[in-house]
């Protein structure tokens, strides 16, 4: 079967569009990652039946054609390559529908292709949040925050997806919708008594998480945030059984979201910003427990570097603020002012809080700036309006797509783009860190989330140059090897992907690694979705696919 026969046939039992136009196939065949995959034909679902319908149709020319397979994509701000394929690509723009906000329970029902800008427009209003929204929150949408698990600034306090998706709609191999959320233990054994896949897929996930449910919780990570690997660790704990939580992070390779039921929080009425400037690294534990402990709702940090990069692009920041470009220089006058006197800062800190009045805002930082004056290696300043707050963040949340857009010649490189380790450990982490960066004599930003230990290093890169693309894999050896001696996660929210997934053996070890292949197994025997992603992938493949024309 070619292509051709493949299109029609896939045109006769979809609703949606099918489409092999140059322009379908081009805007497919790359995401937010340094890599670059064409996909054969591009489905746009125009409803769960279609969905169906291609999973059937996979499935039933899967032996025929080695190759078929469905990989889900939504808004394509993936960092890692985790929306690419050389088959189908599924589209899910048209499951844009937010089906309900509820505000007495606080829940939202979302499909897939619903942009979080759009939602949250919808509940600002109402003052509620979705906390677990990622810097890209203008651009992604809840199927790749569900399928990333993704986090962000409010993770401090909120934690991650995994925290609140309460039920997802599936469909899984046999072409058939499947709900699953946490049930009890007789439920449990109710499931296993079905006779169909549903029930075979209970029986079998059950069997493995038992068996090995020792190692399992010895094998939790201890930081905060992790995204690597499939979400084994909040399954299973001998009452409940979960099995909506080995889908958030799976990036689409165990079956098809169409619906996510999550839960939404309310958001206090006043915020206020105390930044901080660090001149070293000195510290940085002591530092993080001082803030942390007056319970910031976030604590996000940027470098210098980044701070230079704002500086440069002040239109486009201007543009992000709703400014005009002749008032920005007047916008950053205190942060020129503060450099000139006191020198440029090595991390800039940024303290959030948020409080029902203005008036337990400002003792908050009060108190905090009292405590702060102790380390020598810092000044700060408290924001003095929302414009103020606007514009700190704006740095923060923007950078990487400043970078991606605006450096001729050089691509934004994310592949150490989400690092954690313990804030205890930053100290001697940060140190090492750059020393391995300088010594490859890279162009990059790091910034993230301090009060998680999280870092998202974004080198800049001529992928051209066969030179630079050698060095991919030589940084992230050695990047992630000090992430792991450290005890820490290769990626905290950003998912594997193909730049990770070739190292998920390493960070857990052998008998982890085996469980992950034998889920794959349980949910993907045929490898029907999102092949080359979290098991069974080297970095010989993925080195294939850099890109290397931009």
């Amino acid at each position: 079967m070619n292509t051709d026969q493949i299109l029609k046939e896939l045109k006769n039992i979809i609703q949606g569009e099918v489409s092999i136009s140059t322009e379908d196939i081009n805007s497919h065949k790359r995401d937010a990652s340094i890599f670059e995959m064409t996909p054969q034909i591009v489905v746009y679902p125009k409803d769960t039946k279609d969905v169906e319908n291609l999973v059937l149709f996979v499935n039933t020319h899967k032996k025929e054609i080695q190759n078929l397979s469905i990989t889900a994509r939504a808004a394509g701000t993936d960092m890692t390559g985790g929306t690419l394929t050389d088959s189908i690509s599924m589209d899910v723009k048209h499951f844009n529908k937010i089906i309900e906000i509820n505000q007495h329970n606080l829940y939202t029902i979302v499909e897939p292709g619903v942009y979080y800008r759009d939602f949250e427009k919808q509940v600002e209003a109402m003052k509620l949040v979705y906390p677990s929204y990622p810097a890209s929150k203008n651009l992604c949408t809840f199927g790749g925050i569900v399928n990333n698990n993704s986090g962000g600034e409010l993770s401090l306090r909120y934690g991650k997806t995994e925290k609140y998706v309460k039920r997802v709609n599936m469909v899984l191999r046999d072409g058939k919708l499947h709900t699953f959320e946490k049930i009890s233990k007789d439920q449990l054994n109710e499931k296993m008594k079905q006779d169909d896949l549903e029930g075979e897929i209970y029986k079998r996930m059950y069997k493995l998480l038992e068996d090995n449910y020792d190692i399992i919780k010895q094998s939790t990570p201890t930081v905060t945030k992790n995204s690597t690997g499939y979400n084994i660790w909040n399954m299973w704990d001998r009452e409940y059984f979960d099995m909506s939580q080995v889908f958030i992070g799976a990036q689409g390779t165990l079956g098809l979201l169409t619906e996510a039921k999550v839960d939404i929080v309310q958001r206090q009425e006043k915020n206020g910003l105390l930044i901080l400037f660090l001149k070293d690294f000195n510290n940085i534990p002591d530092i993080v427990n001082t803030v942390l402990s007056y319970n910031p709702i976030s604590f996000e940090s940027f470098d210098n570097y980044t701070l230079k990069l704002a500086l440069k692009f002040f239109v486009s920041f201007a543009k992000l603020l709703g400014k005009n470009a002749i008032s920005m220089p007047i916008q950053f006058f205190p942060e020129f002012l503060l450099v000139a006197l006191r020198g440029m800062p090595r991390l800039i800190l940024l303290v959030e809080f948020d409080e029902d009045s203005d008036t337990l805002i400002n003792q908050k930082i009060s108190h905090l700036s009292e405590d702060l004056k102790k380390y020598k290696n810092l000044y700060f300043k408290k924001a003095q309006n929302q414009g103020e707050i606007n514009k700190y963040f704006a740095i923060r949340r923007e950078s990487f797509n400043l970078l991606r857009n605006k450096i001729k010649n050089l691509k934004a490189a994310s592949f150490i783009d989400d690092i954690i380790v313990h804030p205890k450990d930053l100290t001697e982490f940060l140190p090492q860190l750059y020393e391995i960066l300088d010594k490859e004599k890279l162009i990059y930003t790091i910034a993230g989330h301090i009060g998680d230990g999280n870092f998202h290093i974004i080198p800049l890169m001529d992928l051209k140059q066969k030179s630079e693309r050698d060095k991919i894999f030589r940084i992230a050896d050695t990047v992630f090897e000090l992430v792991l001696k450290y005890k820490g996660s290769i990626s905290a929210e950003h998912n594997e992907g193909l730049i990770r997934s070739p190292y998920t053996r390493e960070m857990y070890g052998d008998k982890i690694y085996e469980i992950f292949q034998e889920i794959k197994n349980i949910f993907d025997p045929d490898r029907i979705f999102n092949p080359y992603k979290k098991t069974e992938i080297t970095k010989e493949f993925s080195y294939k696919h850099i890109i290397q024309n931009y």
